[in-house]
């Protein structure tokens, strides 16, 4: 079991994630959905340990959570000047064992010995899932993992997140797009204001965009009627 506890942040005294208590079954792949700026990619950081907070917030079968098992894929990947894909994926070591690199690229296609500069914005987020795949982590966090990236593409990562949980994995999944939440997660958890307002299991789907988006497609409705 995984658990979230007591967790909040704040920027500037202004509150972003407020007392967020839960618990998830392990293996599951767990989609946190949530209009802009209501907080996910802040949770993510915090997940990770990008963000301090004062007190553990993560553990695990009631255990303090070792942060060498968690993954993160950000938003938007830090990599170095001037240097290839091979070098960049060459800083992380291969504790995957199953890892095959050529394999990938049949579909990935990317070109590492070509510098990272010139690499478009999906180009640059298959090559840091690349580097993430190549660790053996017990849990990942994906946040957006799903921008950026071709039609192609989208579906292979969700292939890939599926062989995740298939070998035990957890991966928890952010993004600004429904339908691949829909796809591929168990569950899914809508963040608003700080806060889980709603958690949804597969069989009720069907109610999510209506949990996000119903009090929106009312006003943008009434508004665009009145505007064209």
């Amino acid at each position: 079991m995984i658990s979230i506890r007591n967790l909040n942040y704040a920027f500037n005294q202004k509150v972003v994630l407020d007392g967020l208590h839960i618990t998830f079954e392990e293996p599951k792949i767990i989609g946190i959905a949530g209009l802009n700026g209501a907080g996910k990619s802040t949770f993510f950081n915090v997940l990770s340990g990008l963000y301090k907070t004062n007190e553990q917030v993560l553990f695990r079968n009631d255990q303090p959570l070792d942060m060498n098992s968690v993954g993160y894929l950000e938003t938007n990947n830090f990599f170095y000047s001037n240097i290839t894909g091979n070098e960049y994926l060459k800083i992380f070591n291969n504790s995957n064992q199953e890892f095959k690199l050529d394999n990938l690229q049949a579909y990935f296609q990317l070109p590492l010995d070509n510098l990272i500069d010139t690499y478009s914005t999906g180009m640059k987020k298959k090559l840091a899932l690349l580097g993430l795949l190549k660790q053996d982590k017990q849990i990942y966090l994906l946040d957006e993992p799903f921008n950026g990236l071709d039609l192609e593409s989208n579906k292979i990562l969700e292939w890939l997140i599926k062989a995740l949980f298939n070998k035990g994995k957890t991966v928890f999944i952010s993004s600004h797009i429904i339908d691949p939440l829909l796809s591929v997660c168990h569950q899914i958890c809508y963040l608003e204001s700080g806060k889980f307002t709603g958690v949804f299991e597969k069989s009720q789907f069907h109610l999510v965009e209506e949990a996000i988006f119903g009090k929106l497609k009312q006003e943008a409705q009434q508004i665009i009627q009145d505007s064209i």
